[in-house]
């Protein structure tokens, strides 16, 4: 008895989404921007993609996943794709009779043009075999849409004369934005991560110096820390002159490098691409610094002329090769704020395809750009952008801090509190380093070039003590005597003998 009523809305509905369709072309052929054209879409397509979750109960689980209803340009398609998704959320079946009651407990039946336009959807198309093209086509309108809204967006601020660079960065973010939010994520069988998991046991179980994360080419250090990993905040932090930029610069060079081998780019890795961001030294300097440390070569000397004879200059000239082969990127503009470092870095991730590796030298050189009371409020402002660019960009990002003077007063190893504004650092760091080097400046001792990195904070993993060596003529930092003995085998290699891989072990030998 209800159905000739609903009929009759759904006519009166179905002609009032036509008209207001028919109003919003005419506003849109208007529209300035548009230039006479109507935003991409296929109402072919949409119809299709609807018809075939009526007609088939398989499609609706791999559509809904994949598919949101702001996707659909046509409002009626959208509110029945709503009720689809509502209906399939209840575990109920999507017929013509559940769509049309669902669409008019939501009050919208007459809007989504009734059971009339319901019906014709579910006799649109003879088979479901093709639904994901459909998908495909539907997606794709809606990107390019959503790429149009966004530049409209960007030309009302240009037009009301918004400041250029705070422009700049919208415009970014917002394209940004429209890319990173097509895909929706979906829940991922456990067994998926277990079988992952098992096989970074298996390589560090083969081969103890095996690590999943980015190697800074120093064995102590990477032995404690297991590499540097992507999403990473790492600080690391000092008194000036105890050797941050270098050890940064170091790190820099040795995995913008490591493709090379006797100077020939490796057949078995892709160069890594790295960001340096130096707020203290123009760009030339910081290359002056690196062709030294490369070049084993004293960089006072070489800042002076003063080179001995052609053997240091044929490795200068190595040195240049190396690094000019290096994808290494400088950025030394001295007003930076966090949101300049996103926004460049998004640009050279997206130019370069890749982006593995960022070092801004230094914190306390910087400001967030925004209005803050004190700078404490400032500094945590700066962590916090800085550790959710590490985990937008996925890649470690090297934070370089100046230490209170509280260490250097009282002649004792530095500690979290000795990071000035430590509060919210100590928090959004996942790894927090320290240099000491307590006989820096003593020629007279032996242990004058004798550095410790002192790992205070390590979120997924041990702490610790890496003793380096320190080469002041070229700047740079060295593993230390000792770190160079290959690692002790224990009881685990016992277990491991024989067997080609853990996944080899039978499901009879688990405990349960």
């Amino acid at each position: 008895m209800g159905l000739p009523a609903i009929d009759k809305r759904a006519r009166l509905g179905y002609n009032k989404t036509a008209m207001a369709t028919a109003k919003r072309q005419d506003e849109l052929k208007n529209h300035p921007n548009v230039k006479g054209q109507v935003p991409p879409h296929s109402e072919e397509a949409e119809k299709a993609l609807l018809g075939c979750m009526l007609i088939d109960e398989n499609v609706p689980m791999e559509l809904i996943s994949l598919v949101r209803p702001s996707d659909f340009y046509y409002r009626a398609n959208k509110l029945v794709y709503e009720a689809m998704s509502a209906i399939w959320n209840d575990n109920r079946p999507i017929d013509l009779v559940t769509v049309t009651q669902e669409l008019d407990r939501m009050g919208v039946l007459a809007e989504a043009g009734g059971a009339q336009y319901v019906s014709e959807l579910s006799n649109f198309l003879p088979t479901s075999a093709n639904f994901r093209a459909h998908a495909d086509i539907v997606k794709k309108d809606s990107q390019l849409r959503q790429l149009m809204e966004a530049s409209n967006s960007i030309l009302e601020k240009c037009y009301a004369g918004e400041d250029a660079l705070s422009t700049l960065q919208y415009a970014e973010k917002a394209v940004s934005d429209v890319a990173e939010n097509q895909g929706i994520s979906a829940l991922l069988p456990f067994d998926e991560a277990v079988n992952e998991a098992v096989a970074d046991f298996d390589a560090l179980l083969r081969d103890p110096l095996a690590r999943r994360g980015l190697q800074t080419g120093f064995r102590g250090l990477d032995g404690l820390l297991g590499g540097l990993h992507g999403g990473d905040l790492v600080i690391i932090a000092a008194r000036p002159g105890q050797g941050k930029t270098s050890i940064g610069m170091n790190i820099i060079q040795q995995v913008a490098t490591a493709h090379l081998t006797g100077g020939e780019p490796s057949k078995t890795q892709d160069p890594k691409v790295c960001a340096i961001f130096s707020l203290e030294m123009p760009a030339s300097q910081l290359a002056k610094r690196m062709i030294a440390s490369v070049a084993k070569v004293d960089f006072s000397r070489l800042a002076k002329g003063e080179l001995k004879g052609a053997e240091e200059w044929k490795r200068i000239a190595a040195a240049r090769s190396a690094l000019c082969r290096a994808k290494i990127f400088v950025d030394d503009t001295s007003l930076t704020t966090p949101m300049d470092i996103l926004s460049k870095c998004r640009r050279l991730k997206r130019e370069q395809k890749r982006l593995d590796l960022v070092m801004v030298d230094y914190l306390t050189l910087m400001s967030s750009g925004k209005k803050v009371e004190n700078r404490q409020q400032d500094v945590s402002e700066i962590s916090r952008t800085m550790k959710l660019a590490a985990k937008e960009l996925d890649v470690p990002l090297l934070l370089l801090s100046q230490l209170s003077r509280g260490s250097e007063k009282e002649k004792r190893k530095p500690q979290m509190s000795d990071l000035r504004e430590s509060g919210a650092i100590e928090q959004d760091a996942d790894i927090i380093m320290f240099i000491y080097r307590p006989h820096a400046g003593e020629d007279d001792s032996p242990d004058k070039d004798t550095a410790e990195i002192i790992v205070a904070k390590h979120r997924n993993g041990p702490l610790g003590t890496v003793k380096m060596k320190w080469v002041g003529e070229n700047v740079s930092f060295e593993d230390y005597d000792g770190d160079d003995a290959p690692p002790k085998r224990d009881e685990n290699a016992e277990f491991h003998k024989g067997v080609a891989t853990l996944s080899e072990v039978t499901d009879g030998d688990a405990p349960f």
